[in-house]
């Protein structure tokens, strides 16, 4: 029998409640908090139960266990139709457009590492705080295109985006997110989850429906600058990439050499 505390551990997105401020903690510590469909699902209840509750105003997104999320877990990836592929990307930027237009202020705490697809989530949320600690990058291997990079374009202009998603694998710290503009606050380590709570806190006091309408008057300067009509452009744009020669050429070699052996000849290759 399933004890109440191990079916708890079992949900891939856990609820915690302090206050007025809540936590969404992302629960696949073994695959490094990768999305799946069934977190996917439990991000989404996680989402509709806060949102009801007027005794909560502020959400605060972590990872639990070593990182923050490192994506889209790709270990069962088959090939879709250009259609079937442009659909399906299209649902995973209308969760992300869901949390960027959330009534409720969210926060992401990033830890360890916040990589590809788990970049677009923090990039959709109101506020990052992150530490000294902290990895932030792109794919180690050129699979796509246009739609990770569009979320990094919004937030750090675009000489920094080019360099950075035009080159597989690329990282920069928690201070160069500060630096960047990607995260609002980089902190020592170790004073993360105080420094993330902090902010919470402050946020808070302010009453709920003064938050929902600020939050809201924030994102029509966005909307009316480009912000919704440009990360819907990445599905179409990363589907069309998806058939380009250069994206079979890189799953071939992952079929050949595994996953970690196409990372390694993609990086050893002289130019």
């Amino acid at each position: 029998m399933t004890t109440q505390n191990e079916a708890a551990l079992q949900k891939t997105v856990l609820i915690e409640r302090k206050g007025k401020i809540a936590y969404i903690i992302l629960n696949r510590p073994e695959k490094l908090n990768a999305f799946n469909a069934d977190l996917f699902a439990d991000l989404d209840r996680a989402l509709d139960e806060l949102e009801k509750d007027d005794s909560v105003s502020v959400l605060i997104i972590k990872g639990n266990g070593r990182v923050f999320s490192v994506g889209y877990d790709v270990a069962k990836y088959k090939t879709p139709t250009v259609i079937q592929d442009k659909e399906n990307l299209e649902g995973y930027t209308r969760r992300w457009i869901r949390i960027w237009e959330y009534p409720k202020p969210i926060i992401a705490q990033v830890h360890g590492y916040a990589l590809a697809g788990g970049t677009q989530l923090l990039a959709s949320c109101d506020i990052v705080i992150t530490d000294e600690d902290t990895q932030f990058g792109f794919p180690s291997l050129p699979l796509g295109g246009g739609f990770v990079g569009l979320y990094w374009h919004w937030h750090v202009g675009p000489q920094r985006t080019k360099m950075l998603d035009l080159t597989a694998g690329s990282r920069i710290t928690g201070r160069e997110a500060e630096q960047y503009g990607i995260a609002a606050k980089c902190v020592p380590a170790g004073e993360l989850e105080e420094a993330t709570l902090e902010v919470a806190r402050g946020i808070a006091k302010t009453p709920l429906d003064i938050l929902k309408l600020k939050k809201q008057a924030h994102n029509r300067i966005m909307e009316l600058q480009g912000f919704r009509t440009g990360v819907m452009y990445g599905p179409e744009q990363d589907a069309i990439i998806h058939t380009a020669d250069g994206i079979k050429l890189v799953h071939e070699k992952i079929a050949e050499l595994g996953l970690k052996g196409a990372i390694e000849w993609f990086h050893s290759q002289e130019v």
